[in-house]
């Protein structure tokens, strides 16, 4: 019997509140967590369930959605995170020093090096949070996320997941190509495309 996969967003501030109504409305289960404790996340829905970062950080998929500098310290809750897939939604360019820090490095390289041994998918990073949160309206089509991954096995789960929420997933390969181009304030960074289906 097929282990269930385990999923969680890491930061309740605007993007991973954003994700948590997606999760809730596609009726799919996600833990929660902030460095605040379970107590100071709102009520999502049935299937959100608000837990300590340390029970969070047991899930398979995580989405980061916390300020790009804070992810460092993430890093050290856990000695290594392998066979973890984490998605990466932060945007570097908004965080003051942000090019001191990545020195020349994509801002999911640099995710990668403080969260070693994670797979890293970037996603879920190209739009507001308003606009990721909100549902299209009927009849007119899915609102594109774009994938990228240096691992094709991890973006094709995450783009599988990306469905599973009822948007539209678009593989864009490897983060040092694709990638690049959804790392603000690259050229597919706030593109609120729509797929609609063959008629």
């Amino acid at each position: 019997m097929a282990t269930r996969t385990r999923y969680a967003i890491i930061g309740t501030g605007n993007i991973g509140s954003a994700l948590a109504i997606l999760f809730d409305r596609a009726g799919i289960s996600v833990s929660i967590a902030n460095t605040r404790g379970p107590d100071s996340i709102p009520e999502f829905g049935a299937t959100v369930h608000a837990v300590t970062l340390e029970e969070a950080l047991e899930s398979d998929i995580i989405f980061v959605a916390i300020p790009f500098l804070a992810v460092e310290d993430l890093g050290k809750k856990l000695p290594n995170w392998d066979g973890k897939i984490v998605i990466d939604t932060t945007n570097a360019f908004y965080a003051p020093n942000a090019e001191a820090v990545l020195k020349g490095r994509l801002s999911s390289d640099f995710v990668g090096e403080v969260l070693p041994g994670a797979v890293i998918v970037k996603a879920f990073n190209q739009l507001p949070s308003k606009t990721l949160a909100a549902e299209v309206p009927s009849g007119q089509g899915k609102r594109v996320i774009f994938v990228s991954s240096n691992s094709d096995d991890a973006g094709n789960e995450v783009a599988r997941l990306v469905a599973e929420l009822g948007l539209a997933a678009v593989e864009l390969g490897r983060i040092d190509e694709g990638g690049r181009l959804i790392q603000a304030p690259n050229a597919l960074v706030l593109r609120n495309l729509v797929e609609q289906p063959f008629a």
